[in-house]
């Protein structure tokens, strides 16, 4: 039986591998519900994540999550 994948895994692989991950991306690419969460949960275990503010053309505004090293 193959071992399941946290979602806390799963997160820091796409940060690593694809550099940043919006809340929208983690719900459709890897059906976490809950990105902000897994993302305190990766900082509390030492993993520095940054976190900016994207403002789309009609105002409103969502956050990217990056790995402090890869800034």
């Amino acid at each position: 039986m193959a071992k399941k994948i946290s979602q806390n895994d799963m997160v820091l692989s796409w940060l690593v591998n694809e550099g940043e991950l919006t809340t929208r991306e983690a719900v459709i690419s890897l059906g976490i519900l809950c990105l902000p969460k897994r993302i305190s949960e990766l900082r509390r275990a030492g993993y520095p994540i940054s976190m900016r503010y994207i403002t789309t053309c009609t105002g409103k505004r969502y956050g990217a999550y990056k790995r402090e090293e890869d800034m």
